[in-house]
């Protein structure tokens, strides 16, 4: 038998990651930061809650389970495409500059060696 404390958790934990994907879909990130908050202090409460149930757990909440990570997997390969296009868009608006230490044409006037404080041996 699964406790109530535990499904309540479980449906916490799934409606903090629904309001997370709406937030990211909304591209607010103050807020998506507080709710990603939100989110993994849900996850730990049912972490806690899941200490007590048993091992095996009925099938309809491992399919609820699976389910939470696989929106979880998804979210974060959203994360992941949200910020290449970012790191792409922020390389047109603020291009690379040129080093200042270096004139056009010519070499540094360092050997590129490390410094010799670095060079030394690990022990």
């Amino acid at each position: 038998m699964v406790a109530d404390i535990f499904l309540h958790q479980l449906a916490e934990a799934e409606a903090q990651l629904d309001s997370l994907t709406h937030l990211l879909l909304q591209g607010d990130a103050p807020a998506y930061e507080a709710g990603a908050l939100a989110f993994r202090q849900a996850l730990v409460q049912l972490a806690h809650a899941a200490a007590d149930q048993p091992t095996p757990v009925p099938d309809a909440v491992a399919v609820r389970l699976a389910q939470l990570a696989r929106a979880l997997v998804q979210q974060r390969d959203q994360l992941a495409r949200r910020a290449v296009v970012v790191a792409r868009s922020l390389a047109v608006v603020l291009p690379q500059t040129q080093p200042t230490y270096q004139a056009p044409g010519r070499r540094a006037g360092f050997s590129g060696a490390a410094p010799q404080i670095y060079s030394a041996p690990a022990r």
